[in-house]
């Protein structure tokens, strides 16, 4: 993420009804969709970085990166992996959905903005993290901007988009089937090539992206020069409970208090905060339901959050009063918001 850039675009109120014009493999078990508009309408406009919220079965909902080439206005395209241990969207995108299935989903929205600058930014892709880097590297090239893209991946047949990469970035280095202290040395090697003021872009693995930012810091990057999403939110560290006293389990049922609406209620194992709000008739706005976007981000006045977003950052964790309502819980037994 954008340490200053907004967290949310977008509204996620409105409803798009998508027809899946074509399917594709883009490599080994990564699907390509091709999305349209249902009713030929045009299609709400979007940047590189940005993802689309789809609502699938049985109130399933889950982002995926738009891939395109900026230039293709008329169409969506994403890639599904198809994950061993699915929660049910890439099992159902691989299995169920065909050409002319219907999809409903919310406009894209755009947590992990390439910024407007006139330095060559630093471009770290591994697996199927690859999807918001090409377009990013689409667009890169075609404002004719300098830029380098390091791409891992398993193999040459589970890189998605390497023809359209080596065919129109300026630079890339493709880096197969390392393992975990290889993919450190060719992540150490490839920021010692690049200037310390390149704006950093990461995607992929959440040890991929620990292990870009760690190396990074190490060379002299600067926090806010450092972007990255994550495709699903990290545990907490252990280190961010605080070792002098004992924290309740983050999973234990506790006291949520909305101040400014005077409510309270119970969040029960395995709710979330959003969900027991909505319950006593607090809605609080979300969009990625999986706190990498940032737009249910809201102010504790009481209590101990356990974070489990990949929004904050390390000072406003340490703070203690930001949290991400989608999957962050408290770590005590009460919760007091500013809502």
């Amino acid at each position: 993420m954008n340490a200053v850039a907004d967290r949310f675009n977008g509204s996620a109120a409105t409803t798009l009804m998508l027809r899946v014009r074509a399917v594709r493999q883009a490599a080994q078990d990564i699907r390509l969709l091709e999305l349209v508009s249902q009713d030929g309408a045009a299609l709400p406009p979007w940047t590189p970085g940005a993802h689309l919220r789809l609502q699938l079965q049985d109130g399933l909902v889950r982002a995926y990166s738009l891939c395109n080439t900026p230039q293709q206005r008329d169409c969506y395209l994403i890639a599904v992996k198809r994950e061993p241990d699915s929660r049910g969207g890439s099992a159902f995108l691989h299995e169920q959905v065909q050409e002319g299935t219907t999809i409903s989903a919310s406009p894209p929205v755009n947590a992990f903005p390439l910024i407007a600058d006139v330095r060559a930014p630093l471009l770290l892709a591994a697996g199927i993290g690859i999807t918001p880097l090409h377009a990013m590297a689409a667009e890169l090239a075609t404002q004719g901007r300098r830029h380098r893209l390091h791409y891992f991946a398993r193999s040459l047949a589970h890189a998605a988009f390497f023809h359209e990469l080596a065919a129109g970035s300026q630079g890339m280095s493709l880096h197969l089937g390392l393992d975990g202290a290889e993919t450190e040395h060719a992540i150490a090697a490839a920021l010692a090539a690049a200037p310390r003021s390149s704006p950093l872009y990461v995607c992929g693995p959440s040890p991929f992206i620990d292990a870009a930012r760690r190396h990074a810091q190490l060379a002299g990057w600067r926090e806010q020069d450092i972007h990255f999403e994550r495709f699903a939110a990290p545990a907490m560290p252990a280190a961010e409970a605080d070792p002098a006293r004992p924290v309740q389990a983050p999973d234990s049922t506790f006291e949520l208090v909305l101040q400014r609406s005077g409510l309270r209620c119970q969040v029960l194992p395995g709710q979330s905060i959003v969900a027991a709000a909505a319950q006593v008739g607090v809605v609080i706005g979300t969009s990625c339901g999986e706190g990498f976007c940032g737009s249910c981000e809201s102010t504790v006045l009481e209590g101990q959050p356990w974070h489990r977003d990949s929004v904050l950052s390390a000072a406003e964790r340490a703070s203690g009063r930001r949290i991400l309502p989608c999957v962050s819980r408290c770590a005590g037994t009460r919760l007091v918001l500013d809502l």
